[in-house]
Parts: structure tokens; sequence; C-alpha cells
């Protein structure tokens, strides 16, 4: 559990170069169903493509984590996904849930995203 919360610690202090790391070579992100670009982001190119699209609409993008919870050989992470609009002053905050799992010798290899915490509970039989 403490992998994944600090990868997203580390994001959002350092950056997605820094906490590439916590990555596996072969990592696959899965953004949300309605997300409008790619269905997956593979690999550390995918994860730097992904932290782009948000990079370039937000200003101080990070992720604040809630909870983390053990389900079995995965980890549910409940988030606020925030940031402030490109040129603006208003910031947004979304929560998302992310169910990770694939883990080897520190880091992971799968994330799928849920538009909500109770989303991503019910995915892995929490909720």
């Amino acid at each position: 559990m403490e992998v994944v919360r600090n990868a997203f610690q580390t994001f959002s202090a350092e950056g997605i170069d820094a906490a590439l790391s916590f990555f596996s070579p072969d990592v696959v992100w899965y953004p949300i169903e309605r997300w409008v670009d790619d269905s997956a982001y593979r690999g550390h190119d995918g994860m730097r493509r992904l932290a782009a699209a948000f990079s370039e609409n937000f200003d101080d993008f990070r992720y604040d984590v809630h909870d983390i919870r053990a389900a079995e050989d995965r980890v549910v992470a409940l988030v606020d996904m925030k940031g402030r609009i490109k040129h603006s002053s208003s910031e947004v905050s979304q929560q998302r849930g992310f169910v990770v799992s694939g883990f080897r010798d520190g880091a992971f290899r799968e994330i799928r995203s849920f538009p909500s915490w109770h989303d991503a509970l019910e995915a892995v039989g929490l909720a």
C-alpha cells in the first residue's frame, strides 16, 4: 500500500519523471471510460503523455490521497485530483478511485481509474 501512496505523493510533489520508478516499464494505465483521449496509456512514455494531458490544462495539478485499502493482491486508492485551470484562479477537484495491481520489485504494472470512490471499491468487492 505504501508503494501506491508514495507514487501519488511523489508525482504531486516532484512530477511524473520522479514518480516513474514506482511504475513498471510495462505499466498500463486505464483512464475512466468517458475519457476522450486514449483508452490505455502504456509504459513510461504513456505515463508522460497522460501527465501532459493534465499539465496542459491545469497548473498545480496533484493527487491528494484520502485512503488506501488492500484488496487481496490489489490496492484501492481513494484520491482527490486537484488543480487550477490554466490561466485562471479557479481550482477544481474531482474524486477518483484507482485500483492498482501487478506489484513486482517495488513497482506496479496496472492502474484502473474509476469515476468515484464507490465504483473503485465495488470493483474489488469492498463496497
